[in-house]
């Protein structure tokens, strides 16, 4: 990453907005770190995903079904545009609302990241 601390400030800016987002809500857990481990976290929670633990919120199903149904309308927009693009039905190998909160969670610190890093 170019610059960490625009990343920071541009996170910063994402968490304060008064909406209380699934956008939000990722850009705050990494925000939970410690400046130089913001990338790393990114990085490891794009290549290892929430199924690692790593995002300690969404451990256990009752964290993530009620995370599910915070974020319902965001989950669900996230699913159905993942599904136009690949054609076919998302396989949700196990519980529902933990694979989608998951599912949910990953897509937005994908954006986040890749949006950031992407030339404008």
């Amino acid at each position: 990453m170019k610059n960490v601390s625009a990343f920071i400030q541009y996170l910063e800016t994402l968490a304060n907005v008064s909406e209380d987002t699934l956008t939000k809500y990722v850009a705050n857990e990494a925000l939970d770190r410690d400046t130089d481990e913001v990338i790393t976290w990114f990085e490891d929670l794009l290549e290892h995903g929430c199924i690692s633990g790593m995002v300690s919120h969404l451990v256990y199903y009752c964290d993530t079904e009620a995370f599910f149904d915070k974020y319902y309308s965001e989950i669900m927009e996230l699913k159905v545009s993942y599904e136009e693009e690949l054609g076919e039905p998302m396989k949700i190998p196990y519980q529902l609302k933990n694979h989608l909160s998951w599912f949910g969670f990953e897509q937005i610190a994908q954006r986040l990241y890749w949006d950031f890093e992407s030339p404008k």
